[in-house]
């Protein structure tokens, strides 16, 4: 596909969108770009009157919402041409492509393979939906293994995308704000599956993720034993019948975990002479995703601000059972209900911003003792300062982080901050 001087619009201005931008002024196409946000609009470049203009094509960020979004039909109704980010960066790829999707443990997961084949002498590069756009890597080459983190804002709208290995870990409700149905998030996952051209790699203990075995080669991953796949046995991760990683003194916590390592080894099982067992040992998660922020008195502080769904806030709950747990919960809420942490035991709920009250008051429904303290920073002093020895402060605020903060790593950054001024006796 050809963009030398061709008109081409990047919608939204986020990391994807720049890095967008400086990939397509590379190739000499005639960049132009819209943005909701106004505060781009004195910057060159900016459309102010998208319906005024006509282009070849558009790159669409992720960011953008795609249903009933008026500008997005105007330009599709105009013969403007759509294509993703994700299917822009593609293009310009070189070598393997393995992609990794799921509702939680996406950037767990693509950091650990990314992990293995460096630690394992391959040419890999790590990008996506974990930070670093796809459009931004270059130099890669028939030798090169790229890893590719993709949420489900970035397959809504991709054509071109292909990946050698495609892996699914789970499907949770989430999103539905954006997506508008539980199906239609569970359509946007799927399209991994079409896109996949060698084999998936799908969690059998997920049933949604279970039932979307198609036509293609597969291989399932499951903490239980399976006859044939990668597996979990004995504190050993197995492909096929072979033992391949111990799983003892994992410094990654719960049970989700688990499946993330089952997924990496899923994802690398064909690959050629990967020794799993030192690196998967060796691996520290990234920050703020059950992240033991420090411990006195008896008491443990963890930071789990990426838990921004209501699967996720079960999973880290699940890495502390037998636990007296008290847990932050709150943020912009994504529509969906909060039963599910309640399943279990729970010492104290504190909530906090837009959706604290929905939380405390489903809490209150099963009987869990809650208290809705409305800002942020006063939720997180008022739950340090009701621990006793024993207890687990726990960050998991099953929201988007939009409500105060300009996302999930601002949050637990601040989080942080204040647990380390109690401790320190300053708060």
């Amino acid at each position: 596909m050809k963009f030398k001087n061709k008109k081409v619009l990047v919608f939204g201005l986020g990391d994807s969108g720049r890095s967008a931008v400086k990939l397509l002024s590379k190739l000499g196409a005639k960049v132009f770009f819209y943005d909701d946000d106004v505060q781009y609009a004195n910057y060159v470049g900016y459309v102010r009157r998208v319906e005024e203009e006509k282009f070849d094509y558009c790159i669409l960020s992720p960011g953008v919402t795609v249903r009933e979004n008026k500008t997005l039909e105007m330009l599709i109704g105009n013969g403007t041409k759509i294509l993703s980010e994700l299917d822009l960066g593609y293009l310009f790829l070189k070598g393997r492509v393995v992609a990794v999707t799921g509702t939680n443990g996406k950037t767990t997961t693509a950091s650990l393979i990314y992990k293995i084949l460096k630690d394992n002498g391959y040419d890999a590069r790590l990008c996506g939906n974990i930070g670093n756009p796809i459009s931004s890597v270059s130099g890669t080459t028939k030798k090169t293994v790229t890893v590719v983190e993709v949420s489900s804002f970035q397959l809504e709208t991709s054509k071109l995308f292909r990946a050698d290995v495609g892996v699914i870990l789970n499907i949770k409700p989430d999103h539905l704000d954006r997506h508008g149905t539980m199906q239609n998030y569970i359509d946007c996952k799927a399209k991994l599956c079409e896109f996949t051209r060698k084999f998936l790699v799908l969690n059998y203990d997920d049933k949604i993720v279970r039932n979307l075995k198609n036509e293609k080669k597969c291989l399932f991953f499951s903490k239980k034993t399976l006859k044939k796949g990668v597996f979990l046995r004995n504190n050993q991760i197995y492909i096929n019948k072979t033992p391949v990683c111990g799983t003892e003194n994992l410094k990654l916590l719960g049970e989700k975990n688990l499946e993330n390592v089952l997924g990496a080894v899923g994802a690398l099982s064909k690959f050629r002479n990967i020794k799993f067992n030192d690196s998967v040992k060796n691996f520290t998660p990234s920050p703020h995703r059950v992240e033991v922020v420090g411990e006195q008195g008896g008491v443990v502080f963890v930071d789990d601000s990426k838990a921004t769904n209501v699967a996720s806030t079960v999973n880290a709950l699940s890495a502390f059972a037998n636990k007296n747990i008290i847990l932050l919960a709150g943020g912009r809420g994504k529509e969906a209900p909060y039963d599910e942490i309640f399943q279990r035991h729970l010492k104290l709920v504190v909530g906090f911003g837009e959706e604290g009250e929905k939380i405390c008051a489903v809490a209150n429904a099963y009987k869990t003792p809650s208290v809705y303290v409305g800002r942020f920073d006063n939720a997180v002093r008022y739950a340090c300062e009701k621990s006793e020895s024993g207890d687990v402060v726990l960050l998991s605020p099953a929201c988007s982080s939009f409500d105060e903060f300009s996302s999930y790593k601002e949050r637990g950054e601040r989080f942080k901050e204040i647990v380390l001024e109690f401790l320190s006796g300053k708060n």
